[in-house]
């Protein structure tokens, strides 16, 4: 646990709290707490309420220092760190190993530069740990600089994030880059991120449609998604469905829709969204769907000057979608899912009509609107639509029996998963003693906060039995510790190796830091640690 002192430096408040405690104080003077009582913050800041004072022999017990005169102070050096950056951040133990707040998408192109397995190379390089610690960010006010932590007080105790060019954070983060290679990564850096140069693109032909649909995608940041803004990622139509004739949303072609996109300078589709047209020219458009949020920005900004609206409900209703038969004397007509309400489709012989209560379900993400009967990927089987299933993983659909044989509801990532998706990781017992194999997503362990790799057996395991252990700068799982190979200490609660273990006279099992911390000694007749017998 951290090391606090009080400092008094109000003596009428101190003394309005605790006149006699007031007596023994020095101004300005700090004094050791013993036992403090932490309060830990929703962003996992610590303060401290209360602790103990040991005066002249006497105790004095502390409660809310900070209104009765007192300036808190912590000690947030890290005296044992072999990483020289770590230990001038200071002391990281509060540290959120699996904070949601990191920005992913910068940290894992950290991952895939060249300069990752680079530094790794020494052992004095903790990589991984200086992210969490500086946990940098990408600014939204001032991009594209980058937003950090610069030291440990400025993150627990100031809450303080410093926005600063990209070139100076990456020298911050690692000092060992020379000139060149910082130069190098922000260019690279500058490349991915900064704000890109988009151009914005409209027709009404079929082929327009198709393009902005199915063309090639710009790289994916994260997108905060809701009704109206949602990710390219998650669109049920941004396939080529090369296994059909022609593509669903060329039946956005009847003359009553515009296609609206935007493309990078390689011509890669970064943001793109269907609009109705109004008679009085304005636009009233489905969800806008993006790589991004400027490219979603560009699009809504766009919409927002026609006097618009984008991603509302009934918008598109009497709104005329192309009649496209399936051929071969099947039912069913090639059209799109559809975004807004009403997803129901009247088919007035000439035209697919947007109509509320109409007879035709427009919730099919497979191309075809209509048909009574689709049938199982795998066994052929023909069912009702509403009896299917379909598996983004292997674009096909299946009946429930094919589908379930493949496919698992994972409940941290609240989807189903392939089984080629999936990681067998170990979970508590619900309740009770042990731990139980349970098979998650990809998601869940790469991207959720809920497990991490535990070095001593090379699994996953669930965070609520996996145990940092800060001496060897890795996660412990319950089986290491059920078979001795670590412990936790009766002190400080922390991991550490069985070679570090010491046992006080009292019963207590600690580490042998501890121990010596305490100013024990080491009994060899009785293997145990106690304290210092003082000659007379």
């Amino acid at each position: 646990m951290a090391k606090y002192w009080l400092m008094p430096h109000d003596m009428d408040k101190v003394t309005a709290y605790n006149a006699h405690l007031a007596s023994q104080l020095e101004l300005y003077k700090n004094y050791d707490v013993d036992k403090p009582e932490i309060h830990i913050a929703y962003n996992d800041s610590k303060t401290l309420m209360g602790g103990d004072l040991w005066i002249n022999d006497m105790k004095f017990v502390v409660s809310q220092p900070q209104d009765n005169g007192f300036v808190v102070k912590r000690d947030w050096s890290v005296p044992d760190e072999v990483d020289p950056v770590l230990k001038a951040w200071g002391n990281y133990e509060d540290v959120n190993m699996w904070s949601s707040n990191r920005d992913y998408t910068l940290t894992s192109w950290f991952d895939s530069t060249f300069l990752h397995p680079t530094m790794n190379n020494s052992p004095d390089v903790k990589y991984t740990m200086r992210m969490r610690c500086f946990s940098p960010r990408r600014s939204k006010r001032f991009a594209p600089k980058i937003t950090m932590y610069q030291s440990a007080r400025d993150r627990f105790e100031r809450d303080r994030e410093v926005a600063m060019k990209p070139a100076r954070a990456f020298a911050i983060m690692f000092p060992e880059l020379d000139h060149k290679q910082i130069i190098q990564l922000t260019d690279q850096y500058l490349e991915r991120f900064a704000k890109r140069e988009l151009f914005i693109r409209e027709g009404s032909d079929a082929k327009d449609f198709v393009k902005a649909y199915s063309w090639e995608q710009a790289p994916t940041d994260n997108v905060n998604t809701t009704y109206q803004r949602k990710s390219s990622a998650s669109s049920c139509m941004r396939y080529s469905f090369d296994q059909l004739p022609v593509h669903p949303v060329t039946a956005y072609a009847s003359g009553d829709f515009n296609m609206l996109w935007t493309e990078d300078k390689e011509g890669r589709i970064a943001s793109r969204c269907v609009v109705r047209v109004m008679e009085d020219g304005a636009y009233r458009g489905g969800p806008i769907y993006g790589v991004s949020e400027q490219a979603i920005d560009i699009l809504e900004h766009h919409i927002n000057c026609t006097g618009g609206e984008y991603g509302c409900d009934g918008a598109w209703e009497g709104a005329r979608l192309l009649r496209q038969p399936v051929e071969d004397g099947e039912e069913g007509f090639y059209a799109p899912y559809l975004d807004p309400e009403p997803r129901r489709l009247t088919d007035n012989g000439e035209y697919l009509v947007i109509q509320e209560g109409g007879e035709i379900d427009a919730n099919s993400y497979q191309g075809i609107l209509g048909g009574e009967d689709c049938r199982c990927s795998n066994c052929n089987t023909g069912m009702h639509e509403d009896e299917s299933y379909y598996s983004e993983y292997c674009d096909e659909v299946f009946c429930n029996d094919c589908y379930h044989d493949e496919h698992f509801y994972c409940e941290y990532a609240d989807g189903d998963y392939h089984v080629d998706q999936s990681y067998t990781v170990y979970v508590p017992c619900n309740g009770k003693p042990g731990y139980m194999e349970e098979r998650v997503s990809d998601w869940a362990v790469e991207y959720g906060d809920q497990f991490v790799y535990c070095d001593d057996d090379n699994e996953y395991w669930h965070i609520d039995i996996a145990y940092y252990c800060e001496h060897e700068d890795c996660y412990i799982s319950q089986r290491g510790i059920d078979a001795g190979t670590y412990f936790i200490s009766d002190w400080d609660f922390e991991c550490y190796p069985d070679d570090q273990k010491a046992t006080t006279d009292t019963g207590d099992t600690i580490s042998i830091e501890e121990a010596k911390d305490a100013d024990l000694e080491y009994d060899e007749k009785t293997n145990t640690w106690k304290e210092k017998e003082e000659n007379d």
